[in-house]
């Protein structure tokens, strides 16, 4: 018997990760595509457990298929373990595909773990990754969502990802393999099956050398996408600083980097994206955009992402105590007490202070006589844009009020004029407070 040619492209693609002999586990459906790859493996010499999973949603079909699996595993020798889902299984909001493939991953994820098995092989080929170009492109993907199906992702591989379903029909056919067909796979109701039974056809129709041309375009972008990927990875390294609330942008992406960048890292639609984008290039201070759980804040110098708990926070007010301590508040990490510092600090005679001091966050209609100003009170709201606090940072800014009631100085400014320093100072208090609290 003749050996098809693409065993040994199969065979020189899997020495990468199997040992020889080695035992991998198979996504089996009893298609044609899984008998093969089945088949394919034990040629190459693996040994193989077959993992079969009966949706029990086609009825009788299901029943009729689960018996077929059975009775295959037995004649051609192969260890098999089975799982029938029940109805609940797989009720849930994500769509009846996406909840089937969930509990079938998770259950074979158990089975590689239990059986000691480094990997498990699905029968993806060659025409399922053309459906899935389409699929992307019909749905209206970025480009980067047109990568398709992987080699490999994580502990799965695929085989047969490079071979055409017609070159395995044709292997079946001269080992005289039986399969089983699923109906489901046949009814215009997905749209995965208009491509492949109504889209598919007419493009090879228009230009045969479809297939060999996608094929070649595919191995360059993959090397493009690989490149690509390694400069995205610099930009987003330089451009994302954490912050207390979540994080912020802090500098300027190229609109391809930040389309592709912020959808794999903050998980946003394309229309997210857009809305996001016009938000970074308009360049409006104090514009905000919220998107479920998270709002998004452009300020003078970065995006900032976080969540919208941490808009409107409650932090109670603050009795700070007289001698030397060190504390968290909020996102504020704080050190206070009496002498001198050498860090940035807000500094007071000690002798000027009326105690206890208290600290609360700050409220629009606070105002301020700081040092310097003879005297003249200042909108607090004007010291934050002063010292470049915006955004969650300016909505987590403090003030220092003493035991009357009057606020004798802000955070990361300076001290009210009646209670700062001078030459005569005997004594000091100071408030040293740094964003982000350890």
């Amino acid at each position: 018997m003749k050996t098809p040619t693409f065993l040994s492209s199969i065979a020189h693609r899997l020495e990468r990760y199997l040992e020889p002999h080695e035992t991998v586990l198979a996504a089996f459906s009893g298609g044609p595509d899984s008998v093969a790859l089945v088949s394919i493996l034990r040629d190459l010499g693996y040994n193989v457990l077959l993992a079969y999973v009966n949706h029990n949603l086609r009825g009788l079909e299901s029943t009729q298929e689960a018996e077929w699996v059975i009775r295959f595993a037995k004649r051609e020798n192969f260890p098999l373990c089975m799982r029938t889902l029940e109805r609940e299984e797989l009720e849930g909001k994500s769509g009846l595909q996406a909840i089937a493939r969930q509990r079938r991953y998770e259950w074979m994820e158990k089975l590689l773990h239990e059986n000691g098995l480094r990997w498990g092989t699905t029968a993806h080929t060659w025409d399922d990754q053309m459906e899935t170009f389409l699929y992307h492109l019909v749905r209206g993907s970025s480009w980067w969502g047109w990568k398709g199906i992987p080699f490999r992702r994580g502990v799965w591989l695929r085989p047969l990802l490079l071979t055409t379903r017609a070159d395995l029909l044709s292997y079946l056919h001269q080992r005289h393999l039986s399969y089983v067909l699923d109906s489901t796979n046949y009814t215009p109701k997905y749209l995965r099956n208009q491509l492949r039974w109504w889209v598919l056809p007419s493009l090879y129709r228009i230009n045969p050398s479809l297939h060999s041309l996608w094929k070649q375009r595919a191995s360059l972008a993959r090397h493009q996408r690989h490149h690509l990927n390694k400069l995205y990875q610099r930009w987003e390294a330089r451009s994302f600083r954490p912050m207390p609330y979540g994080e912020a942008i802090v500098h300027s992406l190229p609109k391809d980097a930040f389309y592709i960048i912020l959808k794999r890292r903050w998980r946003l639609s394309f229309a997210d994206l857009n809305r996001l984008w016009l938000l970074w290039k308009e360049k409006r201070s104090g514009a905000l955009y919220q998107k479920q759980d998270y709002l998004y804040v452009r300020t003078p110098n970065m995006l900032q992402r976080g969540s919208v708990q941490y808009w409107n926070p409650s932090w109670p007010l603050l009795e700070l105590p007289q001698t030397t301590s060190t504390f968290c508040w909020g996102f504020w990490y704080i050190s206070v007490g009496e002498g001198r510092t050498h860090s940035p600090a807000l500094i007071w005679d000690h002798d000027k202070l009326l105690f206890p001091l208290r600290l609360r966050l700050w409220k629009e209609g606070d105002r301020l006589a700081p040092a310097g100003l003879g005297g003249h009170t200042k909108k607090v709201s004007d010291i934050w844009q002063e010292i470049g606090f915006y955004g969650f940072e300016r909505r987590h800014a403090f003030v220092i009020e003493d035991a009357r009631g009057h606020l004798i100085g802000a955070v990361g400014y300076r001290p009210s004029w009646d209670t700062a320093p001078t030459e005569r100072t005997l004594r000091t208090f100071y408030l040293r407070a740094k964003y982000g609290c350890p």
